[in-house]
């Protein structure tokens, strides 16, 4: 992240949306707080979340939220991330199959989509489990390898059945 001065997430994204990558790293940021915190916060917003010198902090919750639990801080974080990748504030309780996912890889796509599921049993069970769907390896491209190796196997055949017509053999 490119931030030097404090500003909240919300007024960053103001700006623009984060990249995936940015926006990740924040999520990352929330979701080891909320993992070390001994009770649920429970006003996790755009507006609660500080960025300074390129890290993210979540503010102390103001009041008590009696409604609060760690399942609810994980769908709130996760909306958090859905705003800063899209610019758009994810509505509670929409059906993320009807959400507009311009913007969001697929890979993020689908551990956003099982994060704001309405319905809390098919979300991520802790933060830890959404961590790691978010740390999960991208695939990579490995044709590549596969072109190269095929290519040269080609060659070292065609190679043998044409050398001796061809008259490119040595003879011993």
């Amino acid at each position: 992240m490119t931030t030097t001065s404090r500003e909240t997430l919300a007024q960053r994204i103001r700006l623009g949306p984060l990249s995936p990558r940015e926006a990740t790293q924040v999520c990352r940021a929330l979701l080891a707080a909320l993992e070390t915190r001994p009770s649920a916060h429970g006003a996790i917003t755009a507006d609660t979340v500080v960025l300074e010198q390129g890290r993210a902090t979540l503010l102390p919750a103001a009041g008590s939220h009696p409604a609060a639990s760690a399942q609810a801080d994980l769908y709130a974080v996760a909306g958090v991330l859905y705003q800063s990748v899209t610019g758009r504030v994810w509505v509670a309780g929409a059906e993320p199959a009807a959400a507009d996912w311009t913007g969001v890889p697929r890979p993020l796509k689908r551990v956003l989509m099982r994060a704001l599921s309405p319905i809390p049993g098919r979300r991520w069970r802790d933060a830890a489990a959404f961590q790691r769907a978010l740390w999960a390896p991208r695939p990579s491209h490995q044709i590549w390898p596969a072109v190269v190796v095929i290519l040269l196997a080609a060659a070292i055949i065609l190679a043998a059945v044409f050398c001796r017509p061809l008259g490119l053999c040595w003879e011993r």
